[in-house]
């Protein structure tokens, strides 16, 4: 083996490295045994090598905050303490206010709305009984602002539907609500109680779709739809 190409190739790196072929490393050192210069190279090498080694294994150094260094937690140790501060003041506000809501708004509300259930109420009534499924007159109520609706819907049922859903659609088509009927209920007339939260004028429509067994409400079929018209004030 030349010298200038064990020079050239770094072959001695490769050779403490473990980097070189059975062949390579049997020819370097058949040169490396019988050349003082590599011999020497090699040895040099070696020792900076396992000098490298040594100095990586060594802990890292751990050096003392100066003064200047140790200010800047304090300070932010201190707004630390204000952010906790704060939040705790604005925690404790929140929640007051959740409890004032509640006994302002929310428990008078319910106490009321129980109340009214207790009493005996007239309700506006709309008979879709014998309706216009087909497209006969539409059927016209008064409800007051705060009074409830009660529909009375034949329901035609069929054997093959093991429940029924109804569904109120809005003047403007948009769903307000849906109600199962058991085939049993639907065998005579059904009365459904419609609430007068979110209620406005206009022509209502309600939809009776028949549901098989083991099938999602929303695919049943259409039985039959009837419309009526719902005016609100004062019902007097």
């Amino acid at each position: 083996m030349d010298h200038h190409r064990i020079v050239d190739q770094h072959l001695v790196e490769q050779y403490l490295l473990n980097e070189m072929s059975p062949e390579l490393r049997e020819e370097f050192e058949d040169h490396y045994f019988g050349c003082p210069e590599c011999a020497a190279e090699v040895r040099a090498t070696s020792a900076f090598m396992d000098a490298a080694r040594s100095e990586f294994k060594k802990p890292a150094p751990t050096s003392s905050p100066s003064l200047s260094d140790a200010r800047p937690p304090k300070i932010k140790q201190n707004w630390l303490f204000l952010w906790r501060e704060w939040f705790a003041v604005a925690a404790f506000a929140t929640c007051l206010l959740v409890v004032v809501y509640q006994n302002t708004v929310i428990y008078p509300r319910l106490r009321n709305e129980v109340a009214g259930l207790e009493k005996p109420e007239v309700l506006a009534t709309v008979s879709l009984v014998n309706g216009n499924s087909r497209g006969g007159n539409i059927v016209s109520a008064k409800a007051g602002d705060a009074q409830a609706l009660l529909l009375l819907v034949d329901i035609p049922t069929q054997d093959r539907f093991s429940d029924y859903t109804c569904l109120l659609y809005s003047p403007d088509h948009q769903l307000l609500w849906t109600v199962k009927v058991s085939a049993q209920e639907a065998k005579d007339t059904v009365s459904i109680r419609v609430p007068f939260a979110n209620r406005r004028e206009g022509i209502y429509s309600l939809a009776v779709k028949g549901n098989q067994e083991g099938t999602a409400s929303s695919s049943g079929a259409d039985l039959a739809t009837y419309s009526f018209s719902l005016s609100t004030g004062s019902g007097q």
